[in-house]
């Protein structure tokens, strides 16, 4: 009943899900990215494609169509999954309307002259796929781990969806996907590269997600792409990371990359000019690692602390570095740094101590890695009115004990792991609302007795 009260657009989101394997945990960025990439969800200009997604995914969750595994700390879905007899019924009505074909068909379906629009392989091999698969196939999905090596990709011309995970590949005939809209190769190893590539020719692409994945060293411009994938008008999201902490090039300060909303990780802004940054207006997530070439510098702070402050949509910011300029961790007079929700800093802040009040006002998620604090850090991030999840590692601070004696009114989560500081202590009332304490290398930790129960 719930189906059959559907509208069509909230049908074939609940009918995409039959892509995904039994008992699959779906990340929901990657479901709401393919989704817009498969034009399911109707175009709404007060919101982006990906916010009216979201809206779809609460409704489909209030239907109780899906189960939320879990949410992000500001609320919204992080990962879902299909219960068993639900996924039958997408899997019945995907197959009764040819929208999604899943390889192995299940006992009794047999359909060998249609046309395979929408492919999910899981756990058959890829040569096997081939047999039924033809020109027409627009999506082509690819879970579990495989012996085999796909190839001629190109043989589907009018893929507009490509997933691939945990697989040892070879891809060829990729730039020949023009309709390309989202390509996803993660936890991979690629061991063949298409020659003479063109990230330009794929004009329509909107997702590029390479993270954890190995390229052949032959393709160096993976890790130093050139400037024709910045060419993409229709670029959404770039996420890349590399096993040999290889980040990507930088866009050029002229690009104009006004749908972009996710970037990470990149380095090269050292030719970006204050008067002269890249058009980011609509980005919402930004990583930076200045490691990336084996300590050379490649940012200029200073340049990146004026490109925040024209960032008005910004909601989180990671950087990697051997230090991060004070500069960077408290931009005064940049009014935008304040809509910021998730801080992650790995690297020293160049500063003996923090304040509260330099730290965005909004902040929910604070990560410091390394920052080589002189002083307890404690008493300062407790003022944080809005933090409800706190991760502290290796050397933040240099002290042997940390004291918490006020504060941290909505704190969920503190995940410790400290190499230098040995002792914690939660004076009476501080933490109230604390539900997870992870403790990595702490010999002692002194709670209250409403806290007590958490004793790790």
């Amino acid at each position: 009943m719930s189906y059959k009260d559907m509208p069509y657009h909230l049908k074939d989101c609940f009918l995409y899900l039959a892509s995904f394997p039994e008992d699959y945990e779906i990340r929901a960025r990657r479901l709401i990215r393919m989704w817009v990439a498969e034009k399911l969800i109707p175009y709404d200009e007060k919101k982006t494609m990906e916010l009216k997604a979201e809206g779809c995914l609460e409704q489909l969750v209030h239907r109780s169509m899906i189960q939320v595994s879990s949410r992000h700390f500001i609320g919204s879905i992080k990962s879902c999954r299909v219960h068993d007899l639900l996924r039958d019924l997408a899997m019945h009505h995907a197959e009764k309307e040819n929208f999604v074909t899943v390889f192995p068909k299940p006992q009794g379906v047999n359909h060998p002259h249609r046309v395979v629009r929408r492919a999910s392989l899981q756990s058959v091999d890829y040569a096997e796929f081939l047999n039924y698969a033809d020109k027409n196939t627009r999506s082509l999905l690819r879970f579990g781990q495989f012996q085999s090596r796909p190839t001629e990709i190109i043989k589907f011309s009018l893929l507009r969806v490509v997933q691939i995970e945990n697989a040892s590949i070879i891809i060829s005939g990729l730039d020949g996907l023009i309709h390309m809209k989202y390509l996803e190769l993660r936890d991979c190893a690629i061991f063949k590269w298409p020659s003479n590539f063109s990230w330009f020719r794929l004009k329509n692409l909107e997702t590029l997600d390479c993270r954890r994945t190995r390229f052949p060293d032959s393709y160096p411009h993976f890790d130093i792409p050139p400037t024709d994938l910045w060419k993409i008008g229709t670029l959404r999201h770039v996420l890349y990371s590399s096993l040999r902490r290889n980040a990507l090039e930088g866009p050029p300060s002229n690009a104009d990359l006004t749908n972009l909303q996710s970037l990470g990780w990149v380095t090269g802004a050292q030719t970006w000019r204050k008067n002269q940054l890249p058009c980011l207006k609509n980005l919402r997530k930004l990583k930076f690692d200045n490691d990336a070439f084996c300590g050379e510098p490649r940012i200029d702070w200073n340049v990146v602390g004026h490109l925040l402050g024209t960032l008005p949509y910004l909601q989180t910011l990671k950087i990697v570095g051997y230090e991060i300029p004070k500069e960077i961790v408290y931009p005064r007079g940049l009014p935008n740094y304040q809509n910021l929700q998730t801080l992650y800093f790995h690297g020293g802040l160049g500063v003996n101590k923090v304040e509260a009040s330099s730290f965005p006002k909004y902040l929910v998620k604070l990560t410091l890695i390394e920052s080589n604090l002189k002083e307890d850090p404690m008493p300062e991030l407790g003022r944080l009115k809005n933090l409800q999840k706190l991760r502290l590692e290796n050397t933040v601070y240099t002290g042997s004990e940390m004291i918490c004696p006020v504060g941290f009114p909505v704190l969920q989560t503190l995940w410790l792991n400290l190499s230098v500081t040995n002792s914690l202590t939660i004076m009476e009332g501080v933490m109230p609302k604390l539900k997870r304490l992870t403790n990595q290398c702490l010999t002692t930790i002194n709670l209250p007795r409403e806290l007590s129960h958490l004793q790790p």
